[in-house]
């Protein structure tokens, strides 16, 4: 992969295993923004004005979950959604979704 942080590698790595037609992207990716507080990140290269679907998602136990949104077939955003305070963020997601100890449980 390429040179994403740790969070985002692990939380796509489960969302797009191998074989997902969408996982290909994702050595291509790079982040051009990030949420202050850790819980989203945009990647570059979709056209602003396309119209987000949901390319995958994962349950964060009773806690939120994680989406992957895509925009004319190109990834462009990984979000945690939070259903608890306090809010979820990505690292959270990634633990999580690894099976390692975290505030999502």
């Amino acid at each position: 992969m390429n040179q994403l942080p740790a969070d985002v590698r692990h939380t796509l790595d489960v969302l797009l295993p191998d074989g997902h037609p969408l996982r290909a992207q994702v050595p291509h990716l790079s982040i051009r923004a990030r949420c202050a507080c850790g819980c989203t990140v945009h990647f570059t290269g979709p056209d602003p004005a396309a119209r987000p679907e949901i390319a995958a998602e994962e349950d964060l136990g009773e806690d939120g979950e994680v989406l992957l949104f895509a925009e004319d077939g190109r990834l462009s955003r990984l979000e945690v959604c939070s259903w608890t305070d306090p809010k979820l963020t990505l690292a959270d997601a990634a633990r999580f979704l690894r099976g390692e100890p975290g505030e999502a449980a």
